[in-house]
C-alpha cells in the first residue's frame, strides 16, 4: 500500500466514480472550474507539443482539454473506478490519453518519465505527506518545467466556506471532501516548494459566486487559490 495515500479520501472518490461527466452532479463545481484551470495554465506557459502528468485526473475533465490543445497527457489517479471512467470518455471522445490507475509514488517506481508540466489541482490537501508528493514530483519533472498546484488555504475563512457551508450547509461538494488539518496556508507551500528546487512564480486566488456556481480569478486568496512554479 502506498503509505502516501488516504484509503478513506480514494472511497469517497470511488463512490462518486460514475458522476464524473454528470455536469449536475457532484462534480458539477469541477465542471465550472475547469476553464479557470485551462485558462491558468495557458496564462504561464504554452500546451501545446508539451508532455504534461495530471496527478489526481480524475475523470479527465482538464485531461482532455489539454490533449485538445495538443499536450501529450497522461493521467494518474488513485482511484481504479475514475480511471475507467476517464479511459472510456476519452475513447468515446477519440482523444488519446494514457490513464493510469496508480498513485505517483507507484508510478515512480514503473517509469522513468519526464514532463515539461505537472498538474496537482485540488490535491495536496487530500493526501498525508504534502513535502513527500513534492518531492516526488520534483522528480518526474524535467528542468525548468512548471508545476500547477490549486489547493484551500488554512485559515478560519476557509474553514467556514470550504468547509462547513460547501459540505454541510449548502451541499456543493459530498460531504467529507475535505479535511481542515491538511488545508495549507501559500507561505508553507512556497517553502515546500523552495526545499525541492522549485521557485514560485505565481500565486493567483480563485473567486466562486454561489449565485450562478462560477469562478473567477480574484487578488484574494484566503480560501482557494492557484500557484505555479518551475523548476530550477
Amino acid at each position: 500500500m502506498d503509505i502516501n495515500q488516504d484509503i478513506k479520501e480514494v472511497e469517497n472518490f470511488e463512490n462518486h466514480a460514475h458522476q464524473w461527466w454528470n455536469k449536475r452532479g457532484p462534480y458539477k463545481l469541477i465542471h465550472n472550474l475547469t476553464p479557470l484551470r485551462l485558462n491558468y495554465l495557458e496564462n504561464i506557459t504554452k500546451i501545446e507539443n508539451t508532455k504534461i502528468l495530471d496527478i489526481g485526473c480524475g475523470g479527465g475533465l482538464l485531461s482532455e482539454e489539454l490533449t485538445k490543445k495538443g499536450a501529450s497527457v497522461t493521467g494518474l489517479d488513485a482511484s481504479e473506478k475514475t480511471i475507467k471512467i476517464a479511459k472510456n470518455h476519452a475513447k468515446e471522445n477519440n482523444l488519446k490519453i494514457e490513464y493510469i490507475h496508480t498513485t505517483l509514488d507507484q508510478y515512480i517506481k514503473s517509469s522513468k518519465k519526464k514532463f515539461d508540466i505537472v498538474i496537482c489541482f485540488e490535491l495536496i490537501e487530500h493526501v498525508p505527506d504534502a513535502a513527500k508528493l513534492i518531492e516526488n514530483i520534483s522528480s518526474v519533472i524535467n528542468k525548468k518545467g512548471y508545476i500547477f498546484l490549486s489547493t484551500i488555504n488554512r485559515n478560519i475563512l476557509s474553514f467556514i466556506f470550504a468547509k462547513v457551508l460547501a459540505e454541510y450547509v449548502f451541499n456543493i461538494v459530498p460531504q467529507g471532501t475535505h479535511q481542515y488539518k491538511r488545508f495549507i496556508k501559500p507561505f508553507e507551500l512556497y517553502e515546500l516548494l523552495e526545499n525541492s528546487k522549485f521557485k514560485t512564480e505565481d500565486i493567483t486566488g480563485v473567486k466562486f459566486n454561489p449565485i450562478d456556481s462560477s469562478f473567477s480569478f480574484s487578488s484574494f486568496n484566503k480560501i482557494n487559490y492557484f500557484l505555479s512554479a518551475k523548476k530550477i
